[in-house]
């Protein structure tokens, strides 16, 4: 059973045309498909209240066949907007059959960091899970390979501290609960 989160598919198909953000690539892979095996090294797994039996591992490839986007935004680590290109993790979580009813994602970096962050925010803002800043894929030294980028240019409210601890770098993990 591929199901989104509560009013995925509506803003979903909203954001298609959104003037939050570009799309760059269409999605290749979509809810109810079936998830490749990854071929290189895993950059993150999910698991928790999904429609598979357990954890979905991506590489960089399946991750990116998503659909990719793309936005400026100033963030409180950079001096500068930078451009993000990445997944949106609406996208994400409508394609592992995210839980309707999860309230909560457990966003855990390399270094075990964690941020339990509202799954609310996939639904009410274009979240990226980021893979390029200013055209180059990041490294861990950059806060790669993912880092949660919030629409901060489009919404001034996303810089406020509440909301800091949910742009976590070096994303490894998200449990959905």
């Amino acid at each position: 059973m591929a199901v989104g989160l509560a009013a995925a598919p509506r803003q979903a198909a909203a954001q298609a045309s959104s003037p939050v953000y570009e799309r760059v690539t269409e999605p290749t892979l979509k809810a109810g498909m079936d998830f490749p095996e990854p071929k290189g090294p895993v950059i993150l797994t999910i698991g928790g209240k999904i429609a598979a039996d357990g954890p979905i591992r991506f590489d960089l490839p399946t991750l990116e066949s998503l659909g990719l986007v793309r936005f400026t935004t100033l963030t409180s680590w950079t001096v500068e907007p930078s451009v993000f290109e990445g997944v949106l993790l609406s996208a994400l979580l409508e394609a592992v059959g995210a839980d309707p009813a999860a309230t909560t994602l457990r966003l855990i970096a390399l270094n075990e960091f964690e941020s339990t962050t509202p799954a609310a925010d996939a639904r009410t803002w274009p979240v990226m899970l980021a893979l390029k800043r200013d055209g180059e894929y990041m490294s861990r030294r950059d806060r790669g390979p993912i880092w949660v980028i919030y629409p901060q240019h489009a919404f001034p409210e996303l810089g406020q501290r509440d909301y800091l601890s949910r742009w976590v770098w070096q994303l490894k993990s998200i449990m959905v609960e």
